[in-house]
C-alpha cells in the first residue's frame, strides 16, 4: 500500500463565514500521488473550520449559512467569549459560533478513490467550510491511501 500526503492552502478573503470548493485542488493532490485504487482522507486541522461535501453553488451555500446560523446564532453570548479573554487577559476573540459549527459539521470526509479519481456524485464538491470571524489561512492535509 502506498501513502502520500498533501498540504493545500486557502486564504479566507472574508470576515464572516466562508465556503469554497476544493475539489479540483484535491482532485490534482490524487493524480499526483499516482495512487489509482485507495481512499483520501481530507483534514482541516483547526477548531473554527470544516471540511464537508455539498453541491457548491449561490443557492446551497445561502442555505447552508442560514441553517448553521439557526444550530449556533451569531448573536448569542458564548461562554468561549468570556474564557478566551481570561486565558490570554485581553478581550475575548467572540468567535464561539465558529467553535460550535465547526463542532457540528467536523474536521474531514474520506472519498473513495477508483482510476485514480475521486468517486463522488456528479452533484457533490469537497467544501472547506471555514467559520472563524477574521481572515485566515487555512492548511488542508490530503491523506491518499491505497494502490
Amino acid at each position: 500500500m502506498t501513502v502520500r500526503t498533501a498540504e493545500l492552502y486557502f486564504e479566507k478573503p472574508v470576515e464572516d463565514m466562508y465556503i469554497t470548493n476544493i475539489t479540483p485542488n484535491v482532485q490534482k493532490s490524487v493524480q499526483e500521488s499516482r495512487v489509482r485504487n485507495g481512499i483520501a482522507t481530507i483534514f482541516v486541522g483547526c477548531s473554527t473550520a470544516s471540511i464537508s461535501t455539498m453541491r457548491h453553488n449561490e443557492e446551497n451555500v445561502k442555505e447552508m449559512k442560514a441553517a448553521l446560523e439557526t444550530f449556533s446564532p451569531s448573536n448569542l453570548d458564548y461562554l468561549h467569549h468570556k474564557t478566551s479573554a481570561d486565558m490570554y487577559g485581553v478581550g475575548g476573540d467572540y468567535n464561539g459560533k465558529s467553535h460550535v459549527r465547526s463542532a457540528i459539521m467536523g474536521p474531514s470526509i474520506t472519498v473513495p478513490l477508483k482510476d485514480g479519481k475521486l468517486m463522488l456524485d456528479s452533484g457533490q464538491d469537497i467544501v472547506l467550510l471555514d467559520f472563524d470571524i477574521v481572515k485566515r489561512k487555512r492548511k488542508v492535509i490530503v491523506q491518499i491511501m491505497g494502490e
